[in-house]
């Protein structure tokens, strides 16, 4: 495992894109998310999730696009807007909520933290909506960020309820799961 400043220098560097609207990278790009944005209401709806804790909110570019009647609480270990408050989703719980979502924020970490997010995130919530990527050799982009196939071992969460293409990139989708 790698020590927390060891993490979150790893974090801080895969933040750094050099996009003009989003100093969160290619993921929270307007084109990049919009089909993202118009499922998320869909499920909040479909799926009666009321209150949603974003476990990784970064300078809410993204979510601002999203119109939806929900409680939204943002958090995350590097804010970046005043209205996100610290947290750290290894060692510190979220407040009970319906679902926490974690779009492009799992892939930062290690294994073992990716381990301790996912059980704090199930202590708190009964669905998990976050980043899925699908293949069989899924080709690393960075040292900073990784595909992460949530559905596998060790993370174990199965196959989603609902997903839907996210990103630049065919084999990502943002993807909800029963805890």
């Amino acid at each position: 495992m790698l020590s927390d400043s060891e993490m979150l220098e790893r974090m801080s560097k895969g933040w750094r894109a050099g996009y003009p609207e989003t100093e969160c990278g290619n993921g929270s790009l307007r084109r990049n998310s919009a089909l993202s944005r118009a499922a998320l209401p869909q499920w909040c709806e479909q799926y009666e999730i009321r209150t949603i804790c974003d476990a990784g909110a970064g300078d809410l570019f993204y979510v601002k696009g999203v119109e939806w009647n929900v409680d939204y609480r943002a958090f995350d270990l590097i804010p970046r807007d005043q209205s996100v408050t610290k947290l750290d989703i290894t060692t510190q719980d979220l407040p009970e909520c319906d679902a926490i979502l974690c779009r492009m924020v799992l892939n930062h970490l290690d294994e073992p933290r990716i381990l301790m997010a996912l059980e704090r995130f199930r202590s708190v919530s009964p669905y998990l909506i976050a980043t899925q990527f699908n293949g069989e050799d899924l080709p690393q982009r960075s040292p900073q960020f990784t595909r992460l196939d949530l559905r596998k071992s060790p993370y174990g969460l199965g196959e989603p309820i609902a997903k839907v293409q996210d990103g630049s990139e065919q084999i990502c989708s943002l993807a909800l799961w029963e805890l």
